[in-house]
């Protein structure tokens, strides 16, 4: 197989001749190794990250007689449907093209199926349901009774849609088999394309967002997401002015059939709600975890987007279709693409809501660091973040004890790593006027960001030991936004960190008095083989036999040679030790009523020694007694 960029005037057979289109997914090239042709990449379905796991490659012409392409590592599964080529001089003169790249990236790959909750109705879905929930994944309620939600009726047509938005009102328009924005669309014009018989190209809308129009007035959000939106809640009313204020909750979503967006994150991670009024969307979602976020920076960045199928990075994508009269919620951060297979009209929205707020401005960073332009970020998040600061340190300061207990971990760790957000932007120089416009009076923020941190670290701390609080806080800092929490798993803590770190007192003796029990069980089942040094069940030292003797365990003297011990954690049959116990642990053995000492079972005339020596187990696999006493360092 030959995979080549050549500048050299090259013929693909399943193109028009003399075809000329400048777009990045025709410029991966691949030679049939039997008859030599030439064909571009996305002619035969292959991307270019694809095509470099080939052997050899036979085109569609040599595979009756040599098979198929052989490929370096397992083969992808491939669709067995007709697949068409590329007319490009339809394509440039803006007539069908009979290709679509997506439809044949979505039917090869295998996805994994809808195993989330499908909810009869939304009696369920309160505000104190949703800050609750045992896990943050997306959820669809199949009727809207109990939501709360006002909808144009399934006979709505797009005409009357358009009437009541305005024919005149712009319209951002995407090129489906591009990816690529068109300029100067309006309503009126986009309802032609909709309702002509014959569509010249698959286009779709990207955003229209009609609050203040007619047909706000007929849409009402589900109930729990007025009570839980951060906008909602926490932007001063006096201040809510139409062009200074995020109008994110209500989308008019109008999609042809086939129409596709590729993976993308909402705008600062929002919750999104999404209401089919007739047709049908499938949904692709890849969970966020941090893995996935990196693959997914990674991926957006990558010149191979525009070919690639995102899906194919992540270890898991699910499908989710959703059809008439259901509501599918997408919690903050999940990664997802949407396909429409048949006309559809939906109405959706976008929430930020406290418990996500760690991955809010997770997702913040991340847009600033990809470069995503203003217009696709969620707007005025800066200004929402100091009205949430101010409002939060007032009322944080005025909450009893019993009060404070109500707040979740998430929330409480939100509302921490927006403190650490601040003030980390207040700390650099900015020169940038909008920036420094939406932050407002930085010293007065500066007092708000400092009362939050306070009271918050002192919740938070309040709520665990002080060494697993120093672990958290830490990586809070750093910048731990995503995790993808399963029902079951705790939702305390937005961290993939190791088991917290635990201090030990000399008096707290239960996890050490575990571990001598278990290595007097094991003791006593079998007997150490000859030649090792083994650990026997001691008296006091006055008593013991020195002839028998090579060292006492725990003497009592703290900080003295024979209770030091190892910093590496012993993960054997002592699981409820951990990786940074003190030498107080020494102390703790000695405590007990038993001592232990170490004899040499070949011939009992060892002696007490101040000299430090390891034990060798002659390359022969540690067992718990071998493993103990060299985690103790024991001196012989």
């Amino acid at each position: 197989m030959s995979d080549s960029l050549s500048d050299d005037p090259q013929e693909c057979p399943l193109c028009v001749e003399d075809a000329q289109v400048e777009l990045p997914a025709y410029e991966t090239w691949l030679q049939c190794d039997v008859c030599e042709e030439w064909y571009h990449g996305v002619c035969v379905g292959i991307s270019a990250s694809e095509s470099k796991r080939i052997d050899k490659f036979h085109c569609k012409e040599c595979v009756g007689k040599h098979g198929p392409s052989s490929y370096n590592g397992p083969t992808p599964r491939r669709s067995g449907r007709q697949h068409n080529h590329v007319d490009y001089n339809m394509l440039n003169e803006g007539q069908p093209a009979t290709f679509n790249q997506y439809l044949l990236r979505l039917e090869a790959h295998e996805f994994a199926e809808d195993e989330f909750d499908h909810l009869e109705n939304g009696n369920l879905v309160t505000a104190e349901w949703l800050r609750k929930r045992d896990s943050n994944d997306p959820f669809v309620v199949e009727e809207s009774h109990g939501l709360g939600l006002e909808m144009p009726g399934s006979t709505t047509t797009i005409s009357e849609v358009v009437e009541l938005i305005g024919r005149n009102t712009a319209v951002s328009v995407m090129d489906v088999l591009t990816q690529e924005e068109l300029k100067g669309w309006t309503v009126g014009d986009w309802a032609a394309y909709f309702e002509a018989a014959d569509r010249q190209r698959v286009l779709n809308v990207i955003s229209l967002e009609v609050t203040g129009t007619a047909l706000d007035e007929r849409v009402r959000r589900p109930r729990a997401v007025d009570e839980v939106d951060l906008v909602e809640r926490y932007w001063p009313a006096a201040k809510r002015k139409a062009d200074k204020y995020p109008r994110v909750k209500t989308y008019c979503l109008m999609g042809v059939q086939n129409a596709y967006t590729d993976f993308h994150v909402d705008f600062s991670a929002t919750w999104v709600y999404y209401h089919v009024v007739w047709g049908a969307k499938v949904f692709y979602l890849v969970p966020p975890t941090a893995s996935n976020m990196r693959k997914f920076e990674s991926w957006s960045r990558s010149p191979e987007q525009a070919v690639s199928l995102f899906a194919e990075n992540v270890r898991q994508c699910f499908e989710v279709r959703v059809e008439t009269g259901n509501t599918l919620f997408i919690p903050a951060g999940w990664i997802h693409a949407v396909l429409t297979p048949v006309d559809t009209l939906a109405i959706g929205g976008n929430f930020l809501v406290m418990q996500s707020l760690n991955t809010h401005i997770g997702v913040y960073k991340l847009e600033t660091r990809t470069g995503v332009p203003q217009r696709y970020r969620f707007p005025f998040f800066l200004k929402l973040c100091r009205y949430l600061t101010e409002l939060l340190a007032r009322k944080w300061s005025k909450l009893d004890e019993r009060a404070r207990a109500r707040w979740t971990m998430a929330e409480l760790e939100g509302i921490f790593v927006l403190a650490v957000f601040l003030a980390d932007l207040l700390a650099e120089n900015h020169s940038d006027n909008a920036t420094s416009k939406e932050l407002g009076d930085c010293a007065a923020l500066q007092g708000h960001t400092d009362i939050l941190l306070e009271l918050t670290s002192a919740e938070l701390s309040s709520r665990m030991t002080s060494a697993e609080w120093v672990n958290r806080e830490q990586q809070l800092r750093e910048g731990c936004h995503f995790r993808w929490i399963r029902p079951g798993m705790s939702q305390g803590s937005l961290l993939l960190a190791a088991r917290p770190r635990r201090s030990r007192t000399a008096g707290d003796n239960t996890v050490t008095n575990k571990a001598i029990g278990r290595i007097r069980r094991k003791t006593a089942e079998r007997a150490a083989p000859q030649g090792l040094t083994r650990l026997v069940r001691g008296r006091p030292i006055a008593n013991v036999d020195n002839g028998g003797l090579s060292a006492v365990l725990g003497t009592g003297a703290a900080g003295s040679d024979s209770s030091s011990i190892s910093d590496r954690s012993d993960k054997g049959d002592d699981e409820d030790t951990d990786d940074d116990e003190s030498s107080s642990d020494a102390s703790d053995i000695s405590s007990g009523s038993e001592r232990f000492a170490v004899s040499d079972s070949e011939d009992g005339r060892g002696r007490l020694s101040r000299k430090r020596r390891s034990i060798s187990t002659g390359g022969k696999p540690k067992n718990a007694r071998q493993r103990i006493a060299e985690r103790l360092k024991i001196k012989l």
